[in-house]
């Protein structure tokens, strides 16, 4: 009551100034007043934000109605704030953070929640009602997809663990992309353009074009979305002789770190050799012989070709923007990825029947430089000080065939349901290969058992099925009180066929080592949520649920160099979430404030660790907890200006290392220990902008935005675990829209900020304490983005 007594002093103008300091005051959730809002109770559309309807409980109703921390953005509201990949969207979302690897690979993560080990995401990822769960068993690590989001009809975050409806992989949270249905009612079409320049770097530009077609009217319609798009390089990348090396220490190798590549003679530079083009496709068609049968057939395609991956060496500062090597290997990735479905929706009355076939397919190629790696490791271990050419290659193939059945009660009443079954059935086969020619005489049982010196072949398949049950139903036992309670129960069963050859194997040769790994689990995911609607524009809820992740297998490492093989599997990993939240609107809505406070309990953690012989597996570590707020305010200060804030603080804790896994890897219990925070979980994040729609004349209006973003420091893991600085980026947009076009300007990255977004960068590779490189951000970029409805 005395923030509402001192904001009652405050003079409000015409803009309404005293929301502003209702805005700053956000957190204490107490009601502002504004003269003008009481005289008029109903505020004009003008004066109201847009509500959202969403389908995040498998039934339609807004974001203010549902008793989750959820967070839904419209196709047009992407548009306006200039947003074209999901990446952009998280940065300014509370409570998510991410780990970058390249363009078109980012692992998503939410409340503290990392998937730097095991072999399923923290956080679920579904385009439509597609699930789409990457296997770690290829180098993408948790990486499904990173789509263009043009012609979407909505994205939905869900935080918190949504074990019950999206099931394993979803603890974490959900991603939900939602595209825009086709229309058989008339003929829609759409086109944009973006044309920019990048400092430190070129030209970029983009196209992407939308046409709705009505075939057969009310009854068939087709939808097809096409996107070509060019990212200019900015990162150069520089090859020296000879390549220095630097000098040694306490860290385990022969050197420790990375000796002065600058002054060292440049015998090749390629500048800006990080491009990125993008091909994309979507088609869409839907069948409505009657008011009760829905058919939607969907496919979808998209296709990223890199010249090199967005990352720069830290040894001679990120500003550089620079990569060394000491031989002439140029990095190469293709990715391509693909879905099709069928969903049939069919109106039984007082349920209704939704099926959903699903299959995606993830093919990536890719070819990388491992000399400097490769070099450290026959160094320190054998001896072999000089840099032989090492280029790497990876092919990854991973596919999923999913089903899930589901009825969904109709109607007003009291009661509401959802109940259903899921399978999924993932395969994901990696093929790896790399060889030096000094390995061949290293090797056991001399050249005559490894000839061209394979340092590690592997053709390896990993196998996860998936079957679930689900149910859950909600009560409204009075107009005020509601009480949800669902359940999963699940099983899954994960098998690795392992298949590997090679100096750094068991075998130390060319002869193979084989095996299968298995393990397998049930369990039941319980969600209880109990919701009070104190009136139209207040709802307050609590929550307790479970979420998980499947356990999966590891390959063996070499007993000869490694002392050990490692462990064969690792269990699945658990967290138990507790949380309390509000939904409010103010104003006759001109005025929204949605916060939770949230405690998890992670049990098991799943962790990417290292042998001391540099060689990668995952464990369960043991416990972890993790707690903070999140909110999320927005406000209409006057018919034609809007002001945003979305911040969360994120308390993430390792609570108890296994007493099984300490003295088995490189530092754990001096780095992971008791109190650490939990790796790749900023600390804080904090979103900020303020938006800008005036009327000029003949239906034409000037749009504005300004927005900023920053991330907390955090920690990281690559051969040591370090804390990263935190950063801030900021964007600039000016326009101008009518009906059916609109114009905009924009700077990103408006101080030229470069920032590392990660260091753990290498999921195929052995960490080794002299190399390491950060993906970081585009430099600050100029541009022009041009729409047009037909």
């Amino acid at each position: 009551m005395k923030a509402t007594r001192i904001l009652s002093g405050i003079p409000l103008s015409d803009l309404k100034t005293g929301a502003l300091g209702c805005l700053a005051l956000a957190g204490l959730l107490s009601p502002c007043p504004s003269p003008a809002r009481e005289k008029n109770a109903t505020a004009s559309a003008g004066d109201t934000l847009q509500e959202v309807i969403v389908t995040a409980e498998r039934r339609e109703e807004t974001v203010q109605k549902i008793p989750l921390s959820i967070t839904a953005v419209t196709g047009e509201q992407l548009q306006e704030r200039g947003i074209t990949r999901l990446e952009e969207l998280a940065a300014e979302t509370p409570g998510i953070s991410m780990k970058t690897f390249s363009p078109g690979q980012t692992e998503y993560e939410m409340r503290g929640l990392p998937s730097s080990g095991g072999s399923s995401a923290t956080v679920g990822l579904y385009v439509n009602d597609v699930p789409l769960a990457a296997s770690a068993n290829s180098y993408m690590g948790k990486a499904a997809i990173d789509p263009d989001l043009f012609d979407l009809q909505r994205v939905e975050v869900l935080r918190g663990p949504q074990g019950t409806l999206y099931g394993a992989g979803s603890m974490g949270g959900t991603i939900r992309l939602i595209t825009a249905p086709p229309n058989a009612k008339g003929f829609d079409a759409a086109a944009q353009s973006d044309t920019s320049h990048t400092q430190h770097g070129g030209m970029n530009w983009g196209a992407s074009g939308m046409l709705n077609l009505p075939i057969i009217d009310d009854v068939l319609a087709l939808r097809v979305v096409g996107t070509d798009k060019y990212d200019h390089g900015f990162i150069d990348r520089i090859v020296v002789s000879p390549f220095p090396i630097g000098p040694g220490g306490t860290c385990g190798f022969v050197t420790c770190t990375r000796g002065n590549v600058q002054d060292a003679p440049v015998i090749a530079k390629y500048d800006n050799y990080n491009w990125e083009r993008l091909l994309g496709g979507r088609t869409a068609l839907r069948f409505t012989p009657n008011d009760k049968l829905t058919v939607d057939l969907f496919a979808m395609y998209q296709g990223i070709h890199l010249g090199g991956l967005q990352q720069a060496d830290t040894s001679v500062g990120l500003d550089q923007l620079a990569h060394y090597q000491p031989v002439d290997i140029p990095d190469r990735l293709v990715d391509t990825f693909k879905i099709y479905s069928l969903n049939i929706v069919y109106d039984l009355g007082a349920v209704s029947f939704t099926s959903t076939t699903a299959k995606w397919i993830h093919n990536a190629s890719w070819t990388t430089d491992d000399t400097e790696v490769g070099q450290s490791l026959d160094n320190t271990f054998f001896g072999v000080p000089a840099f032989y050419p090492n280029p790497y290659s990876n092919s990854d193939h991973v596919e999923q065939w999913s089903e899930e059945d589901r009825f969904t009660s109709q109607g007003d009443g009291p009661f509401q349901w959802v109940a259903g079954l899921f399978y999924s059935d993932l395969t994901s086969q990696v093929d790896q290969y790399n060889a030096l020619p000094q390995l061949a005489y290293l090797s056991a049982g001399g050249a005559a058992a490894n000839p061209d010196g394979v340092a590690y072949e592997e053709h390896t398949p990993y196998h996860l099925k998936q079957y679930a049950i689900f149910a859950e139903g909600s009560y409204r036992f009075t107009e005020r009180w509601k009480l949800t309670v669902g359940a999963r129960g699940y099983k899954y069963n994960a098998e690795k066929d392992i298949n590997v050859r090679g100096f750094f194997t068991a075998s130390g040769n060319l002869t193979p080592t084989t095996g299968v790994t298995k393990t397998d689990s049930t369990g039941a995911s319980p969600k209880v949520n109990l919701a009070y609607t104190a009136s139209d524009d207040t709802t307050w809820y609590a929550q307790i649920a479970k979420g998980f992740r499947p356990g999966g297998a590891n390959s063996p490492a070499p007993v000869a160099l490694c002392g050990n093989a490692g462990i064969p599997s690792y269990g699945a990993d658990s967290i138990l979430d507790y949380e309390v939240g509000e939904k409010m609107r103010f104003w006759g809505g001109a005025l929204q404030v949605n916060a939770d406070v949230f405690y998890i309990r992670w049990n098991d953690v799943q962790q990417l660790l290292t042998l001391p012989c540099s060689y990668p597996f995952t464990d369960n570590i043991g416990t972890a907890r993790s707690y903070g707020p999140e909110i999320e305010v927005t406000g209409k200060v006057s018919p034609y200006v809007t002001l945003s804030l979305a911040g969360s603080y994120t308390n993430s804790e390792i609570t108890s290392i296994n007493s099984t896994v300490a003295g088995n890897t490189i530092g754990t219990t001096e780095q992971l220990h008791p109190g650490i925070p939990v790796l790749n979980v900023p600390k804080y994040s904090v979103s900020e902008a303020i938006a800008l729609a005036i009327p000029v004349r003949n239906g034409l209006k000037i749009t504005g935005r300004l927005s900023a973003t920053t991330t907390g420091p955090f920690y990281d893991i690559d051969y040591y675990v370090q804390q990263l600085p935190s950063y801030t980026l900021m964007d600039v947009r000016l326009g101008l829209a009518g009906a059916r076009f609109s114009g905009t300007l924009y700077l990103d990255n408006v101080t030229n900020k470069t920032a590392a977004l990660t260091i753990s960068t290498h999921s195929w590779n052995s960490p080794v304490p002299n190399s390491q490189q950060a993906s970081v951000n585009r430099p600050r970029t100029v541009g022009l983005e041009l729409n047009y409805k037909f």
